[in-house]
Order: C-alpha cells, then structure tokens, then sequence
C-alpha cells in the first residue's frame, strides 16, 4: 500500500512516503536532494519489504526552516522522531552515498533501536587523501561542456531565485562524472522542488565537515546491528573506503557489484538491489 504523509516533529515537518507491505525499511539518500532520485530503488525494495522514504528537512516537501537549522544533529534527530512518530520498534536503515554516513552515525549513537543497517555506496571517505583520490577522479570526468553549463546555470538569475528547474538542471550536471555512460545520465531526475533549490548547494558543503567533526571512525565500532557494505566497481569513491568500513564495523558483510557505478539502480534495479534484498530477508527484524 502507497500512502504520503507529513509527519510533525519537534523542529521540522517531514515529507514521508510509504510504499509496499512486510518488515519496515527506512531509506535515506542524499540528505540534501530529498528521495524522489531513489525510486527505482525504492520501487525495487518495496516488492518485499515496507519501504519508507522522506524528504530530509530543507529538500523537497518538507520544512524549509533556517539554512543553520539544516544540519548534521537534525538529520540524526529526524530519523529518530521519524522511528518514534511511526511507532517502528526496530530501525532497518539504507544509506545511498552521504545518506550512508548520516546512516552510519544515527546506528552507533542507537544500537538499541537498529535492527540492520545497509550502506550502499557510501562516502565521501573520511581519510584526506581518499578524498583527494576521489576529487582528482571526478574533476577528470567533466567535459568542457559540463564546465560551461554549470558556470552558465550558477551565474543566472533563476539560479539566484532559487529556481527549481534550474538548480536541478545544475547538479545533474554536478554529479555527471558518476556516468561512465552518459545515455544513463538522462535516467538521474532528481525531483526538486523550490525548497530543494534553495538549500541544495550549501547544504551539502557544510555536511562533510559536519559529519568528520563527530569523529565518525572511533564510532564505527559502536554499531552492533548486521551490516551490509555495498561498493560498486565502477564508482568514483575509491573501494578502499567501503572496505575500510566494513573491516571496522563488527561482524559487517562486504559485497562488490561488478559492472555498476555510484547510481547502479538507474542502469539495472533488479540486478542492483539484490543483494540488499538478501540481507534484509536473512537479518532485518
């Protein structure tokens, strides 16, 4: 069953959306594109399990608030008034790419709540030189096409209004290197809305810092739920991060998806989401 709802937290309305029937599944992506971009792998996930999906506050329908109000403690305390507003016992948490390490944080600081956790192409790394590893790829990528419609769309005046097209428009060129085939680019539609637009950009500058201020590598050994790690073989974010993790969280499982990149879902959904399938029937509660 499919329902939407606005869910009332102590500092922000959140956007939900619910999809299928059986064993309650929380998804979180980006937290500053909200989680329309995800639903091919939402759909997926939902033949089997009560898939549950929102708009981190800023993004999306959800609260536009303060630009200091969208931030890294917010994102954790949404997630647990989301757990508590929904009456969900036991959280099964899938993080995409950032949404991972927001994911990552909330499971060591909740272990009594967690059930399982799946990091799904998780990152940026928290080592420097990762980072710097995965900054050279990516800047590799752009063409001078990408260069100049990126410089065209940030310097226009619907950019500056925070148009929503526009802004969509930019970070489907931002996140293009991710694209080793750019006829699967065109698949990436992102879904903004005005409040997305207007938060996007900054939001996710001031996340990373945010997250490596919480000293997340000491945290990794606090979290005591099953643990799936999923790297795709074609991803920009270096592999020695996703094996990183899984090597420092307890008792963690490590899947490569050969022939998929950071966006997997958008070129094979069934194939992509198959082993989180299996994860989640073998240990979610």
């Amino acid at each position: 069953m499919d329902t939407e709802t606005t869910i009332r937290l102590v500092a922000a309305d959140i956007f939900v959306v619910s999809r299928g029937t059986g064993t309650p599944v929380f998804v979180l992506g980006g937290p500053w594109l909200g989680h329309y971009y995800l639903r091919q792998f939402l759909d997926e996930l939902a033949k089997e399990h009560r898939v549950i999906a929102y708009d981190p506050r800023g993004s999306g329908r959800s609260s536009r608030l303060t630009e200091n109000e969208i931030n890294l403690q917010g994102h954790l305390d949404d997630l647990e008034g989301l757990r508590r507003g929904l009456s969900i016992d036991k959280m099964n948490l899938v993080g995409h790419s950032m949404g991972g390490l927001v994911s990552l944080l909330y499971a060591a600081d909740h272990p009594r709540e967690m059930g399982s956790l799946v990091l799904l192409h998780p990152g940026p790394p928290f080592d420097p030189q990762l980072r710097k590893e995965l900054s050279r790829a990516f800047s590799s990528r752009f063409t001078p096409e990408d260069m100049a419609t990126m410089q065209s769309l940030s310097s226009s005046a619907l950019f500056r209004a925070a148009d929503a097209k526009t802004h969509q428009e930019y970070f489907e060129t931002l996140y293009s290197p991710f694209f080793a085939d750019r006829a699967t680019l065109s698949r990436l539609q992102f879904g903004f809305t005005s409040t997305t637009a207007q938060y996007a950009v900054k939001a996710e500058e001031r996340l990373l810092p945010e997250i490596l201020a919480q000293d997340p590598v000491a945290k990794l050994g606090r979290i005591q739920c099953p643990t799936l790690v999923v790297h795709a073989e074609h991803d920009l974010i270096p592999e020695a991060f996703a094996r990183f993790l899984a090597g420092n969280i307890p008792g963690s499982e490590f899947v490569l998806l050969a022939g998929f990149g950071h966006f997997g879902y958008l070129e094979d959904p069934i194939r992509h989401v198959a082993p989180t399938m299996d994860f989640l029937r073998r240990v979610a509660k």
